[in-house]
């Protein structure tokens, strides 16, 4: 019997209490979080972030086999995005915003944030809209599941949050939200645990070539 099972965060499917304590706030809190961005497939929601000239990185389970979305801004602005491609393996899926000019965007690091440092996540958890969440990096690169590259963070992680961004200190995007951690509590039924999974920039940048 497996002690652990593992969940990704994206798509809402059910109702459930959220609670969130900030750690302290940041540049990114200042300057970028307005380019995190909700995503509407159609069935749910998840998250994003648009790191200029249109294109949107979001978790590839939210998009899942959509061709087009709908995003919305911090600011309540809906626009269509189209679906580029989606990589199953890493989770990463890649959009285009069809009005781009309307978006903030923020800069893509193509790094692996170091265990220890400071992070900042940005979502859509369940019901609540662009919710910012503090915390650090709690375990360095590896492969759980069915996610090829991850980091272990200790940020409470929550459905609707998947593919939002998570930022370091000087408000870089050093990764995107993906899965959260999870303990099953008896038949049929799992607790969150507070551990969360994301995507590293340097990973990102891989499949983006750069």
């Amino acid at each position: 019997m497996r002690v652990l099972y593992w969940i990704a965060a994206g798509l809402v499917a059910v109702l459930m209490a959220l609670v969130v304590m900030g750690l302290s706030s940041t540049k990114a809190d200042d300057n970028h979080a307005e380019s995190t961005v909700k995503v509407m497939p159609g069935n749910g929601h998840g998250s994003g972030v648009h790191i200029g000239g249109g294109f949107v990185i979001t978790a590839a389970h939210v998009v899942e086999d959509a061709k087009a979305v709908t995003l919305k801004s911090t600011m309540g602005d809906i626009q269509k995005a189209e679906v580029l491609w989606v990589n199953n393996a890493y989770d990463v899926a890649l959009l285009r915003a069809s009005r781009p000019e309307r978006l903030s965007a923020s800069e893509l690091a193509c790094v692996v944030p170091p265990v220890g440092s400071s992070i900042m996540s940005i979502g859509n958890p369940v019901d609540v809209e662009f919710t910012r969440h503090w915390g650090r990096v709690a375990g360095g690169e590896r492969s759980i599941g069915p996610w090829g590259s991850l980091l272990v963070t200790d940020i409470t992680t929550v459905p609707g949050q998947s593919g939002g961004p998570v930022m370091n200190a000087d408000g870089k995007v050093v990764g995107i939200t993906v899965g959260v951690m999870t303990v099953p509590m008896g038949f049929a039924s799992a607790t969150y645990v507070g551990v969360g999974f994301i995507v590293p920039g340097k990973t990102i940048c891989n499949l983006l070539a750069r």
